[in-house]
């Protein structure tokens, strides 16, 4: 994986560690923060709350953020 990808697996890592300390579920817009950080648009939202809706399968954390970061360079790659 790459550096880029490692160090947003890692922060989402913390943010389900802590999430499970707390007993409370990670939510979409705190998952897109600790990969992409604050930056982020509702657009970006919206992309990824339908894509983790309609996902079939439980997804693990490297897959997450690596759908959200894949979601992120799409759309930058397009606009």
């Amino acid at each position: 994986m790459s550096s880029r990808i490692d160090k947003a697996v890692s922060r989402l890592k913390r943010l389900a560690a802590k999430s499970s300390d707390e007993d409370s579920r990670m939510s979409v817009n705190s998952m897109i923060e600790a990969v992409v950080g604050p930056g982020y648009d509702q657009e970006l939202e919206a992309l990824v709350s339908m894509a983790l809706s309609s996902s079939s399968e439980a997804m693990d954390l490297d897959q997450i953020a690596i759908g959200i970061l894949s979601l992120d360079d799409w759309r930058v790659e397009n606009s």
